[in-house]
């Protein structure tokens, strides 16, 4: 079982289940792992853990979130539903919080654990160049 901690702006949206994706530096998991998706009652460290939901991972894949978009597995997705399907209203959201938290662009792993669609784009870009990768989805 794979422990995934959220901050409390997301937890509420990772409880009723709209939130079914995270986006790391690493990746915490493998495609099967068990994921217990928790949050801090209080200080990080010096509070208990209140588990949100537990689910399986469905896939782990490389993403890389800029001002230009999302990339996931070197090739653009709709970068609305990836905001939306990670707790944000919007894109412009995400680019926000993820320039102040990580800066931009950051580069990490998407961590998917909803059937979700996700809509990859007919886009060429060199800002892509780096963001190769595989998904997990198939096995380990």
């Amino acid at each position: 079982m794979r422990v995934i901690m959220f901050q409390d702006r997301f937890s509420w949206s990772v409880r009723d289940g709209s939130k079914c994706q995270t986006i790391r530096k690493k990746a915490l998991c493998k495609h099967g792992d068990t994921l217990s998706l928790r949050r801090w009652t209080g200080k990080p460290y010096r509070s208990k853990q209140e588990l949100l939901r537990t689910e399986t991972c469905l896939s782990v894949e490389p993403v890389r979130v800029s001002h230009d978009g999302v990339s996931v597995g070197g090739r653009w997705a709709d970068a609305e539903q990836i905001a939306r399907a990670d707790g944000f209203v919007d894109f412009g959201e995400m680019v926000l919080w993820f320039g102040i938290m990580h800066g931009l662009p950051c580069e990490g792993f998407l961590i998917r654990w909803s059937n979700a669609p996700l809509q990859v784009l007919e886009r060429s870009d060199n800002n892509l160049q780096g963001v190769v990768g595989h998904s997990e989805s198939k096995g380990g």
